[in-house]
């Protein structure tokens, strides 16, 4: 739950958690009283001169003293669950802690990382407007141990009770990975950090199970976790993905091609897999995020993605049943009169043959699904808002979009509609909101989740508190 105010899920990798796990260092006769408050979505272009020279006195201080430190506290709001709250305090402390090393001079290695989450408010509890001034960073210098004591009972209290099972440290030559881990405690949400973008996701019996795409080179998967009381703990692997030569070719679109989205977002990406042996699975991936797609008895594939970025990644990833990975060339695609969105949603599942639908509920009884496409269709959809595609038979994705929101509730629900055989599949829906701007952007992943016919047809996946971005409850 990560809510309106500005953070940038780039900043988030190692600097906050490697720095906050590390031993305190001696520190030296530093005065205790200089400190500075930012708001959490502080612009250091914008900074004031009171501002300004009271982070020049620190660096100053900082290297007259090489044996003090400066600490970097996030806070927020009560709004949402109080776990989660310690996870955004992390995001807004590390933004601020990067934009204080690349904009003032400070040195990374001086910086202690950590959150109080809601547990410091200045004003009373209220309206997500009211509380604007406990969303906020505080940046102080001087002996930091009476304000660590919380940071070190947490730490032994859960040390490292979160254990990443899959994927191994290693070498691989996929870039689609599952990810699997056991968090120990009364978690109900880990943050899964992927090559400096971060993600809230859901843990269910102790076990998170989810996927992410690595890069080509070194990647660094890490999972962090809270219980009831704040306590923490973290794991992480490194794994190499070194892909294989490509002999997968992707036809259309031209690597290139400049799509006007006016009218509509979706594409067709289709191409050919030459393969001497049966394939196990094939995915797409648009922007990082992977996608199941079906491919003919002759290789040929064709999926409707949607173009929610004015540039946009894709490749095609299959992989045999011998373990044998082949992949194509990256394309890119751009977008021109792309209309900006404060909402994607997307549900996608494990089976083919299967028809999953999602359905939006806005304020006043609005409801986009299958039935009520969009507004010009249907007066009971959302306004903005429009199901961009509608998969009857495959994996997914169905997907979702709004370009601007309106005040009020949001229900996200999945429905298991049909299957000829009538087979149980696993859901996944990812909730990204302000998918366009890096400093607003949210992304939640619910799931996976068991569907089928019967007791399991309907999953009610999140209410979404609007503009603000809360998520209420799950």
């Amino acid at each position: 739950m990560l809510r309106k105010a500005a953070r940038h899920p780039v900043l988030i990798l190692l600097t906050a958690l490697v720095l906050l796990i590390q031993s305190p260092a001696i520190y030296g006769a530093v005065p205790s009283d200089i400190s500075l408050t930012l708001p959490s979505d502080w612009d250091p272009d914008k900074v004031s001169v009171d501002e300004k020279s009271a982070l020049r006195k620190m660096v100053t201080l900082l290297k007259k003293d090489l044996s003090a430190t400066a600490t970097i506290t996030g806070h927020t709001d009560n709004l949402g669950m109080e776990e989660e709250n310690y996870a955004i305090g992390f995001f807004y402390a590390s933004r601020v802690a990067e934009l204080l090393v690349e904009k003032f001079g400070f040195s990374r290695d001086r910086l202690q990382v950590k959150s109080m989450g809601e547990t410091a408010p200045t004003v009373p509890a209220g309206s997500y407007p009211s509380q604007a001034p406990n969303r906020r960073v505080v940046v102080g210098i001087g002996d930091p141990a009476a304000s660590n004591v919380k940071a070190r009972e947490t730490r032994k209290a859960l040390g490292k009770n979160v254990l990443i099972l899959e994927p191994a440290p290693g070498t691989v030559d996929r870039a689609y990975q599952k990810v699997k881990a056991i968090v120990e405690g009364s978690s109900q949400t880990a943050l899964l950090t992927i090559n400096g973008i971060s993600s809230l996701i859901s843990v269910q019996d102790s076990r998170i199970d989810t996927e992410v795409v690595l890069e080509r080179g070194e990647n660094t998967i890490e999972v962090m976790a809270w219980d009831d009381s704040g306590a923490f703990g973290k794991d992480e692997v490194a794994v190499s993905y070194v892909p294989p030569p490509p002999e997968i070719e992707i036809t259309s679109p031209r690597d290139g091609e400049i799509f006007d989205t006016t009218h509509s977002p979706v594409v067709e990406v289709s191409g050919k897999i030459e393969a001497e042996t049966n394939l196990s699975e094939t995915f797409l991936f648009l922007n990082g995020a992977p996608r199941r797609i079906a491919v003919d008895e002759q290789g040929n594939f064709s999926q409707p993605v949607v173009l929610i970025r004015r540039d946009n990644r894709i490749r095609v990833e299959a992989i045999d049943i011998y373990e044998k990975t082949d992949t194509s060339e990256d394309i890119t695609v751009s977008t021109i009169n792309l209309a900006p969105k404060d909402m994607v949603v997307y549900l996608s599942w494990d089976q083919p043959g299967i028809d999953l639908d999602l359905h939006v509920f806005g304020p006043d009884d609005q409801h986009t699904y299958y039935g009520a496409l969009d507004p010009p269709e249907s007066s009971e959809a959302i306004p903005e808002g429009a199901l961009d595609l509608d998969d009857k038979d495959g994996f997914g994705p169905e997907v979702f979009s709004m370009t601007r929101v309106s005040q009020g509730l949001y229900d996200i629900i999945a429905r298991y509609h049909h299957s000829p055989e009538s087979t149980a599949s696993l859901a996944q829906v990812t909730v990204v909101l302000y998918p366009t701007e890096s400093a607003r952007r949210i992304t939640r992943v619910f799931g996976p989740v068991e569907m089928g016919p019967g007791a399991d047809d309907e999953w009610w996946v999140t209410r979404i508190s609007l503009p603000e971005g809360t998520f209420i409850a799950e």
